[in-house]
């Protein structure tokens, strides 16, 4: 995380301007649009009359009935139902009493042009998709098997979807279908599955509504304007992934938003988004004074054009009017806050203090005088702190209080949610999930868990839902409650969710009676599994390393394991560490790439290189070509200085003469001289004898040869992430005066996150972990906050002990951020964390800081 308080860099400038995908596109303009209306929803997926763009009338929808879904209802009956409600079924019974009038020629002829199209979208068309699911849970029901209650489930939460013009006979059908499979199944049966009917289930997310989340629609609500103004403060306190970071573009609808951001990467993301929509953006990056500030091209109001282009040339960013988003660091909110005001009431501006809690976790800190003084300032009457870890209100009372002092009559508001549409299961040291039922021993000390979860819902995020399951079912089955499944439920399976079923969970847990909690307990432990079963080999230590340095560029990288071939694996049943992630780990991470932060990052790249098992010939042949290539680039970097110290001489006449001056600049033309055009050329030959260091695929994490030696049982499991570093990549890092063990690990697909590192390293890293192309990024605390990446699993070092609770709650909300459900963990090496996790801290050092810092 980066907390330099600087201004913007040209690349960091070239970054802002290139567009989002078309898909956040649609997002981000749900998010705009959805200030206006909080209850705004969308569903890109077509019925058959969106899809042939007909309006929708009686003769037309019969008609479609005739032409495209009769014969398959028909079938589909004949088929399967046999002997049940659906046989006596007459969908045609929607026309009683009705006159249908002929279809005019003009559509009927548009319908047969489109018929070619209709057939080749079948599988987009949303009735087409309700027939088949159907069929699937019919035919299940005939060959009496228990799947068929995925398919009734489906249906059923397919039809909350928001889609323009079903047509009415395919869903009376399918509502029948509906009701007769409803009548025959238990909401137990519905549970037992619940697993794979809804974590699983590739339908729910792909066809659910775009809506806003609850806590972007409390936001708005509150921030709404009315006759007599109010001032507020708000605490705004949602998990990451969802959204908050980008609900000050709604709020810039009706109001100028100063956003504050102490890692700067996400006041970047911002301003790209922002620029994407078209907002009007103004920057305030180390700033001493608004002479400082400035303005995106869109936010422009005067400035200069450029003659060749006819585009803006300079800006004049002393006009701040359009400004519609400031965004500032921590040092430059004064100067950007004075700024706003010079153009806009202090009314209509809204502060919008992203992350507040960084660097809250440490007794001193270099921003922290600048926080203060932030605060102390501070002439916005309307200001948003929004985290995803948050003091409790009551912690923190004398901030509301001091905010009063200072704005008369100012309300308080608390937004907090837990949206959560995904399962991130946490595993201990052993590979074991975590779940507050397998935490406590003692009856009380449970209680106080669930009661603790119970007022911090975001914890639910990270409960396994299929233990959840296991521990439900047992628990009704033996009827150590009063309130069984059945009965939570209504007997209505559309309301069984994610949530719906981990709040029944916690519901179970607080009425336990105490006498049935030691044999409850006795029998979840004794009966609970490793996650990813147990490690294929025993991890143990071979030799100790010689030099515990990290090799600098040049020098010589020495194995510190000797392994001459692919090691044989030894029993199944040995207990590994869960952390060869080279090697017989490696088949766990699965979907997506793998964070893994720790104190000690060089130790934790040191300790992959040395378990990777690389056969001693192939690491001296990789070393080699790597000693060769740090002998040319050497020898290129030695020809680039001479170059740049030649082309800092200019050639000027002075009476006639020739005479050399040194200006420091290049040449105006671009060209070289001849010395350095030569010196050039012996460069671009140089590059050409780089040669490009690849592994064998066996040495490869999740390759398939790789799996076939590594894996239980030598399976190839399919969803096992491979890395996709690209030979373009590989040479560029090859060319750049590294440490040689970090070119080792690239080979392997593990990148590196280290502060002060070489800066095209960082930058090339930055842009693989962006394209999800890399195995494992190793990084330390620092980018805690500021990673917004997409990760499927993380580690949390055993070095990192010392972490405060919201600080490992952040942590923990860099895994899982994708818009799909896909296999998720975070798995702690050491469990004195987790325990911290599930209880209140004795100290919270955040609420203390923000006691001290923010008040006046």
């Amino acid at each position: 995380m980066d907390l330099t308080q600087s201004k913007l860099s040209k690349r960091e400038w070239e970054t802002i301007e290139i567009p989002v995908t078309p898909e956040e596109k649609k997002i981000l303009s749900l998010i705009i649009k959805g200030f206006h209306n909080i209850q705004i929803r969308y569903n890109e997926t077509h019925s058959l009359y969106t899809h042939i763009k007909i309006e929708p009338t009686s003769e037309m929808d019969y008609f479609m009935f005739k032409k495209y879904f009769e014969e398959p209802i028909n079938n589909i009956i004949s088929k399967y139902g046999k002997g049940t409600p659906l046989q006596s079924l007459n969908i045609k019974s929607k026309l009683c009493g009705k006159e249908l009038k002929t279809l005019k020629s003009a559509d009927s002829i548009r319908v047969q042009n489109l018929e070619s199209t209709i057939q080749q979208n079948k599988l987009f068309i949303f009735e087409f998709l309700l027939l088949d699911l159907t069929k699937d849970l019919l035919k299940q029901i005939v060959k009496q098997k228990q799947k068929y209650a995925f398919y009734l489930y489906t249906l059923i939460q397919l039809k909350k979807a928001s889609i323009n013009n079903i047509n009415d006979y395919v869903t009376t059908f399918v509502d029948a279908v509906i009701k007769y499979a409803n009548g025959i199944t238990k909401t137990s049966e519905i549970i037992t599955n619940a697993y794979e009917f809804i974590e699983c289930n590739k339908y729910l997310l792909k066809y659910e509504d775009r809506v806003l989340f609850s806590h972007q629609k409390e936001l708005y609500k509150v921030c709404r304007k009315t006759e007599s103004f109010m001032p507020k403060l708000i605490l705004y306190t949602a998990p990451t992934g969802t959204g908050k970071t980008l609900s000050p573009l709604g709020l810039s609808e009706s109001y100028k938003i100063i956003f504050v951001c102490v890692a700067r990467h996400i006041g970047l993301a911002l301003a790209k988004s922002a620029i994407s929509m078209e907002k009007k953006v103004a920057f305030a990056f180390g700033c001493e004074s608004a002479a400082d500030i400035r303005l995106h091209y869109f936010a422009a109001l005067e400035y200069s054009k450029n003659r060749r282009s006819g585009g803006i040339g300079k800006v004049d960013n002393s006009v701040g009017d359009n400004v519609e988003i400031m965004i500032c660091d921590v040092q430059s909110y004064i100067t950007a806050m004075h700024y706003m005001l010079a153009f806009n009431d202090a009314e209509s501006i809204i502060t919008y203090w992203d992350e507040p809690t960084i660097t809250m976790d440490y007794e001193t800190h270099e921003l922290h005088e600048k926080i203060h003084k932030n605060w102390a300032e501070n002439k916005i009457p309307t200001v948003v702190l929004s985290c995803a870890t948050l003091p409790e209100p009551h912690e923190i009372q004398p901030v509301f209080d001091d905010f009063r002092d200072k704005f008369d009559g100012a309300e308080t508001h608390s937004i907090t949610s837990f949206d959560c549409k995904k399962s991130i299961p946490i595993l201990n040291k052993d590979g074991f999930c975590v779940l507050p039922h397998f935490m406590y021993q003692e009856h009380n000390e449970m209680i106080q868990c669930a009661r603790y979860c119970e007022k911090n819902k975001t914890l639910l995020r990270y409960f396994d839902l299929r233990e959840i399951i296991r521990f439900i079912e047992y628990i009704n089955e033996n009827a150590f409650v009063n309130e069984s499944i059945d009965s939570y439920f209504s007997e209505n399976i559309a309301n069984i969710t994610m949530n719906g079923l981990k709040e029944y969970y916690l519901n179970i847990l607080m009425h336990i009676d105490e006498d049935k909690w030691p044999i409850i307990y006795k029998y979840m432990i004794s009966t609970r599994s490793q996650k990813y079963g147990r490690s294929a080999t025993t991890f143990t230590k071979t030799k100790s390393v010689e030099n515990k340095q990290s090799p600098v560029s040049g020098s010589s990288l020495t194995r510190t394991t000797s392994v001459a071939i692919p090691p044989q694996q030894k029993s199944k049943s040995s207990s590994g560490s869960g952390i060869l992630l080279t090697t017989s780990d490696a088949y766990t991470l699965t979907d997506g790439p793998t964070i893994f932060l720790a104190d000690d990052v060089s130790k934790i790249g040191t300790f992959y290189v040395q378990q990777s098992n690389i056969a001693p010939s192939v690491f001296e042949s990789i070393l080699l070509k790597i000693t060769k290539n740090n002998e040319l680039i050497t020898r290129i970097e030695e020809l680039e200085s001479a170059i740049n110290q030649q082309e800092s001489k200019t050639v000027t006449v002075n009476d006639g003469k020739k005479s050399e001056q040194k200006t420091g600049d290049a040449r105006e033309s671009g060209r070289l001289c001849k010395e350095s055009q030569i010196m050039m050329d012996e460069i671009n030959k140089l590059r050409k004898e780089v040669r490009l260091v690849s592994l064998d695929p066996m040495f490869v994490p999740n390759t398939k040869p790789h799996q076939q030696l590594w894996t239980p049982d030598n399976d190839v499991h399919d969803n096992a992430f491979v890395s996709n570093i690209g030979e373009d990549n590989a040479k560029r890092i090859m060319l750049l005066n590294i440490e040689n063990h970090l070119k080792v690990l690239l080979l392997l697909g593990i990148g590196m996150f280290i502060d002060n590192l070489h800066v095209e390293y960082m930058e090339i890293m930055k842009q693989l972990a962006e394209q999800q192309r890399l195995f494992i990024i190793i990084a330390s605390t620092d980018y805690i906050y500021g990673t917004n990446y997409q990760f499927c699993h993380g580690f949390i070092g055993k070095d990192l002990t010392n972490m405060t609770q919201q600080k490992t709650m952040q942590a923990m909300g860099r895994i899982g951020r994708n818009n799909i459900q896909q296999d998720y963990t975070i798995r702690f090496r050491d469990d004195s964390m987790i325990d911290s996790l599930f209880k209140k801290p004795n100290d919270n050092i955040e609420a203390r800081n923000m006691l001290k810092l923010f008040s006046t």
